[in-house]
Protein backbone atom coordinates (compact mmCIF):
# COMPACT_ATOMS: atom_id res chain seq x y z
CA UNK A 1 0.00 0.00 0.00
CA UNK A 2 0.86 3.24 -0.94
CA UNK A 3 0.14 4.35 2.56
CA UNK A 4 -2.98 3.15 4.88
CA UNK A 5 -6.13 5.08 3.41
CA UNK A 6 -5.95 3.21 0.25
CA UNK A 7 -4.79 -0.70 -0.99
CA UNK A 8 -3.95 -1.97 -3.77
CA UNK A 9 -5.78 -4.82 -5.79
CA UNK A 10 -5.06 -6.68 -8.85
CA UNK A 11 -7.66 -7.20 -11.07
CA UNK A 12 -7.21 -9.84 -14.37
CA UNK A 13 -10.71 -10.64 -15.56
CA UNK A 14 -14.02 -8.96 -15.99
CA UNK A 15 -12.74 -5.57 -13.86
CA UNK A 16 -9.92 -5.15 -16.07
CA UNK A 17 -9.91 -1.25 -18.15
CA UNK A 18 -13.26 -1.52 -20.30
CA UNK A 19 -14.60 -4.95 -19.15
CA UNK A 20 -17.85 -5.59 -17.80
CA UNK A 21 -17.45 -5.46 -14.11
CA UNK A 22 -14.69 -2.14 -14.10
CA UNK A 23 -17.68 0.19 -12.91
CA UNK A 24 -17.09 -1.23 -9.88
CA UNK A 25 -13.88 0.12 -9.41
CA UNK A 26 -14.51 3.30 -10.79
CA UNK A 27 -17.86 3.68 -8.51
CA UNK A 28 -14.99 3.34 -5.58
CA UNK A 29 -12.74 6.07 -6.68
CA UNK A 30 -10.20 3.27 -7.57
CA UNK A 31 -7.27 4.75 -9.46
CA UNK A 32 -5.44 2.72 -12.06
CA UNK A 33 -1.57 2.49 -10.70
CA UNK A 34 0.08 0.02 -13.23
CA UNK A 35 -0.21 -2.63 -15.67
CA UNK A 36 2.01 -5.41 -15.11
CA UNK A 37 1.82 -9.56 -15.00
CA UNK A 38 2.14 -12.01 -12.41
CA UNK A 39 5.20 -13.96 -11.23
CA UNK A 40 4.97 -17.03 -13.32
CA UNK A 41 3.24 -19.35 -10.64
CA UNK A 42 -0.03 -19.13 -11.74
CA UNK A 43 -2.74 -21.33 -13.72
CA UNK A 44 -5.30 -19.43 -15.49
CA UNK A 45 -9.43 -20.68 -16.52
CA UNK A 46 -12.14 -19.35 -18.06
CA UNK A 47 -14.90 -19.86 -15.52
CA UNK A 48 -17.78 -22.16 -16.89
CA UNK A 49 -21.28 -20.39 -16.56
CA UNK A 50 -20.44 -16.96 -15.04
CA UNK A 51 -21.87 -13.93 -16.20
CA UNK A 52 -20.59 -11.63 -17.38
CA UNK A 53 -17.80 -13.99 -18.26
CA UNK A 54 -14.74 -14.41 -15.49
CA UNK A 55 -11.68 -15.72 -15.08
CA UNK A 56 -10.18 -17.68 -12.29
CA UNK A 57 -6.58 -17.91 -11.53
CA UNK A 58 -5.13 -20.44 -8.92
CA UNK A 59 -1.22 -20.80 -7.43
CA UNK A 60 0.66 -23.63 -8.33
CA UNK A 61 2.25 -25.84 -6.04
CA UNK A 62 5.60 -25.78 -5.89
CA UNK A 63 7.29 -27.48 -8.91
CA UNK A 64 4.76 -27.48 -11.00
CA UNK A 65 4.53 -25.19 -13.94
CA UNK A 66 2.76 -21.79 -13.67
CA UNK A 67 2.68 -18.60 -16.07
CA UNK A 68 2.80 -15.12 -16.05
CA UNK A 69 -0.78 -13.40 -16.15
CA UNK A 70 -1.37 -9.57 -17.35
CA UNK A 71 -3.30 -7.92 -14.69
CA UNK A 72 -3.78 -4.23 -13.65
CA UNK A 73 -3.16 -2.95 -10.23
CA UNK A 74 -5.62 -0.53 -9.08
CA UNK A 75 -5.95 1.65 -5.23
CA UNK A 76 -8.97 2.05 -3.70
CA UNK A 77 -9.92 4.12 -0.63
CA UNK A 78 -10.02 1.57 1.94
CA UNK A 79 -13.03 2.78 3.38
CA UNK A 80 -14.29 1.25 -0.47
CA UNK A 81 -12.07 -2.20 -0.26
CA UNK A 82 -14.98 -3.81 2.60
CA UNK A 83 -18.17 -3.63 0.08
CA UNK A 84 -15.85 -4.44 -2.86
CA UNK A 85 -14.99 -7.47 -1.25
CA UNK A 86 -18.31 -8.20 -0.14
CA UNK A 87 -19.78 -7.97 -3.46
CA UNK A 88 -17.03 -10.88 -4.34
CA UNK A 89 -18.84 -13.78 -5.22
CA UNK A 90 -17.64 -17.49 -5.13
CA UNK A 91 -15.91 -19.21 -6.22
CA UNK A 92 -13.95 -16.48 -6.90
CA UNK A 93 -12.38 -14.37 -3.46
CA UNK A 94 -9.70 -12.01 -2.80
CA UNK A 95 -5.66 -13.22 -1.44
CA UNK A 96 -2.64 -11.97 -2.19
CA UNK A 97 -0.75 -12.35 -5.79
CA UNK A 98 2.72 -12.33 -6.57
CA UNK A 99 3.90 -10.05 -9.31
CA UNK A 100 6.50 -10.55 -11.57
CA UNK A 101 8.60 -7.75 -9.67
CA UNK A 102 8.33 -9.53 -6.35
CA UNK A 103 5.77 -7.20 -4.82
CA UNK A 104 2.43 -9.22 -3.02
CA UNK A 105 -1.07 -7.42 -3.17
CA UNK A 106 -4.01 -7.69 -2.68
CA UNK A 107 -6.16 -9.37 -6.12
CA UNK A 108 -8.32 -11.83 -7.33
CA UNK A 109 -8.17 -15.68 -6.89
CA UNK A 110 -9.96 -18.64 -7.83
CA UNK A 111 -11.03 -21.77 -5.31
CA UNK A 112 -9.35 -24.72 -6.55
CA UNK A 113 -12.43 -27.11 -7.23
CA UNK A 114 -13.77 -24.17 -9.88
CA UNK A 115 -11.65 -25.01 -12.68
CA UNK A 116 -12.36 -29.03 -12.68
CA UNK A 117 -14.70 -28.18 -15.58
CA UNK A 118 -13.04 -25.23 -16.58
CA UNK A 119 -10.77 -24.46 -19.78
CA UNK A 120 -7.25 -23.92 -19.00
CA UNK A 121 -5.92 -20.45 -20.88
CA UNK A 122 -3.21 -19.83 -19.07
CA UNK A 123 -1.19 -20.22 -22.71
CA UNK A 124 -2.69 -16.84 -23.45
CA UNK A 125 -1.04 -15.16 -20.63
CA UNK A 126 -4.16 -12.53 -19.92
CA UNK A 127 -8.08 -12.47 -20.25
CA UNK A 128 -7.83 -9.76 -23.08
CA UNK A 129 -5.67 -12.11 -25.08
CA UNK A 130 -8.45 -15.10 -24.62
CA UNK A 131 -11.59 -12.42 -24.94
CA UNK A 132 -10.02 -11.56 -28.20
CA UNK A 133 -9.62 -14.72 -29.33
CA UNK A 134 -13.35 -15.82 -29.36
CA UNK A 135 -14.01 -13.00 -31.82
Amino acid sequence: MSDSTRVKVAVLGAHLSGMPLNHQMIDRRATLVKKTRTAPIYRFYALPNTTPPKPGMIRVMPGESGHAIELEVWEMPVEAYGSFVAGIGGPLGIGMVQLEDGESVQGFLCEPYAVVNATDISSFGGWRAYVASKK
